[in-house]
């Protein structure tokens, strides 16, 4: 029964160990970490429109409603994601990327009023976006 129990602690020792020393000398070598700018664009067809938002946790800007939508803006290291939306307004086919150095995320959408979405979250502990 006693090393039952010395297992047990030992295991969350050992994860705490490990999960400090993967974090050490990480700085801002993640993914996009240092980049100066965040892309974002909507490609593909809508023939009915779509809405369009793109930005930070702090914006909310408006795309134009009907793709190809190529956006840039500047980054803020106080952003905690960088994000591009268009939802289909009755049909079409799109997809949706966003940006930020060497990191990237897509989405997509098909059909009716389905929403695509992309998403760069600030990664806090290795720095970048990802």
């Amino acid at each position: 029964m006693a090393l039952r129990l010395a297992v047990r602690i030992a295991a969350p020792l050992a994860l705490a160990i490990l999960v400090v020393s993967g974090t050490s000398g990480c700085g801002s070598g993640g993914k996009g970490g240092g980049a100066k700018s965040a892309q974002f664009s909507v490609t593909g067809s809508a023939p009915q429109g779509v809405d369009i938002t793109y930005g930070s946790d702090g914006t909310n800007l408006q795309g134009p409603k009907h793709p190809p939508m190529n956006k840039t803006m500047n980054v803020n290291n106080d952003a905690l994601y960088y994000q591009v939306t268009a939802q289909l307004q009755g049909g079409g086919n799109v997809t949706c990327k966003v940006k930020i150095g060497d990191a990237v995320k897509t989405g997509h959408a098909r059909g009716g009023y389905n929403i695509c979405s992309a998403q760069l979250n600030k990664d806090p502990i290795h720095g970048g976006w990802g």
